[in-house]
């Protein structure tokens, strides 16, 4: 077995030290980008739940609109449904104002004749 010098000791000391201090360095700027990662990672999250919460505001809202688009529907069919039945009496005593106005036209031509 081979004697080493004190220098190739020393020279291997400055090479573990050297391999050390990189190591050391990745090791930081690994610990620098997973911060940064999960830094990015929490602001997505963030991002997401207030989109989804603007996206449910507007879904509401939508819903508001339809529910309240149903309910004037409703009152707008109800109405005309009234509307029918009133202008059925109407159409009655229109077709009796006909038949008046025509009893009285056959009166008139009578009366002219004789």
């Amino acid at each position: 077995m081979e004697v080493k010098s004190v220098e190739e000791y020393m020279e291997r000391i400055r090479v573990l030290d050297a391999l050390e201090q990189q190591a050391m360095g990745l090791s930081r700027m690994l610990t620098t980008y997973t911060d940064r990662l999960q830094e990015r990672l929490e602001q997505r999250v963030e991002i997401e739940k207030a989109s989804e919460e603007a996206v449910l505001t507007s879904i509401r809202s939508l819903e508001a609109v339809v529910n309240k688009s149903v309910l004037q529907k409703r009152q707008l069919v109800e109405q005309c449904q009234q509307l029918d039945g009133e202008m059925k009496e109407t159409r009655g005593i229109l077709q009796q104002v006909r038949e008046i106005k025509q009893l009285l036209d056959v009166m008139e031509y009578a009366k002219r004749k004789s």
